[in-house]
């Protein structure tokens, strides 16, 4: 499927949702202004470096900042799978992750992981009723991390393209009603300006959440533009991350590329160029071979040796281009497929599979996490958490 910015989201949404209700589509950059102001909230707590990538308002010189396709650990690496609106099996996953204490509480969480990197491979929406919750979440730990030289980073999965695109067949009907009561608080926060925007004209309870989640998740939206910060491909030290997989492809057309056309769409720029369109398509388009569609490697138990040979095949190839282009890339770590017997490597340890389809909205398993420590990867769980692990 090939997204454009010019579709009609809102409506889509309402379509799905059976209610004839019209949404007001608003231009890229109208809804700017409470977006900026809205991910330095209080109940945001968003970092300094969120609240710069919130977009422009239409007619500024400066250009929101793209998110990156490279960063630098000092420390352990660690990556946790799709959360899936889930906030107790994230809670627990970032706990046996050791970034995560016991000192702080929904409001304040307490940051313990010092200068650990940690990635998210995106999946935080759909199928759970704590989606922005756990977006809060992430976020307060991130500001935290960053005065002691660590990192919270999100990527965009295939859920959350979902949404941007007015594609709400996965909301729960409890992250709808969280999607209103953050409408309102913005409302509360910022002024009527933007009531209609979160569906305070609406008496039916129903068509006020569904319109509140269409001004927030629509490009250019307050949320959209917090997922527009967030990378799509991501490079830590030598390990990537991409939600569903990379193909050798996706590295010759340009990584950065893919990052950049994801966060235009988000921001509700037009996608009009040729490249631009190519870019989001690879990026997020095909469901067979796009980045947070792909399921290439993701298959848990190939069904014969020579399925695997050819998957594996196929890895050394994007990961020999990745390094050529990009600086050495020993390992690729996907979710997006859940994974019933817990996280696991293939392919001499090149791919790691991490979705273990913790939320309850899946299949709730107990939460597992992996480690990259150096050339070093282990599996995290609460049989075995950080601090344990360590000393093995």
């Amino acid at each position: 499927m090939m997204l454009s910015a010019a579709r009609s989201f809102s409506a889509l949404a309402l379509r799905r949702a059976r209610f004839p209700t019209q949404v007001t589509r608003y231009a890229p950059g109208q809804l700017a202004p409470l977006a900026r102001r809205a991910v330095a909230s209080p109940l945001c707590a968003a970092s300094e470096a969120a609240a710069k990538g919130a977009a422009t308002p239409a007619g500024g010189d400066q250009k929101a900042p793209y998110p990156p396709l490279k960063v630098t650990a000092p420390g352990r690496v660690v990556a946790l799978g799709d959360v899936h609106g889930d906030i107790g099996q994230a809670r627990r996953a970032l706990t046996i992750a050791g970034v995560l204490g016991d000192g702080g509480d929904a409001v304040n969480p307490e940051w313990t992981g010092g200068n650990t990197v940690v990635v998210q491979v995106g999946d935080v929406l759909d199928r759970g009723d704590d989606e922005i919750a756990i977006l809060i979440l992430l976020q307060k730990l991130h500001k935290q991390a960053e005065a002691q030289g660590g990192a919270v980073y999100i990527l965009n999965g295939n859920h959350e393209v979902l949404n941007v695109s007015g594609d709400f067949r996965y909301v729960t009907q409890g992250a709808f009603q969280e999607s209103a009561r953050f409408g309102e608080h913005l409302v509360n926060l910022f002024g009527s300006a933007f009531k209609e925007a979160f569906g305070g004209g609406e008496e039916d309870p129903r068509k006020r959440q569904v319109k509140a989640r269409v001004g927030l998740f629509s490009p250019g939206g307050p949320l959209a533009q917090q997922l527009a910060m967030n990378s799509t491909v991501l490079i830590v030290n030598d390990t990537v991350f991409a939600h569903g997989g990379l193909m050798p492809r996706h590295v010759e057309f340009g990584l950065e590329r893919l990052n950049n056309a994801v966060a235009d769409w988000m921001r509700g720029a037009e996608i009009v160029s040729e490249e631009d369109r190519t870019a989001l398509g690879m990026a997020i388009g095909s469901v067979k071979d796009s980045v947070v569609w792909n399921r290439t490697f993701g298959t848990e138990n190939f069904v014969t040796d020579s399925d695997r040979d050819r998957a594996c095949e196929v890895l050394g190839n994007t990961l020999d281009a990745i390094s050529e282009k990009y600086g050495a890339a020993k390992r690729l770590v996907v979710g997006h497929t859940p994974q019933l017997g817990g996280c696991n490597g293939e392919c001499d340890g090149r791919i790691w599979r991490i979705d273990v389809g913790m939320s309850f909205g899946v299949v709730g398993a107990d939460p597992e996490v992996i480690e990259i420590d150096g050339d070093e990867v282990r599996v995290l769980n609460s049989r075995v958490p950080a601090k344990q692990a360590s000393k093995l």
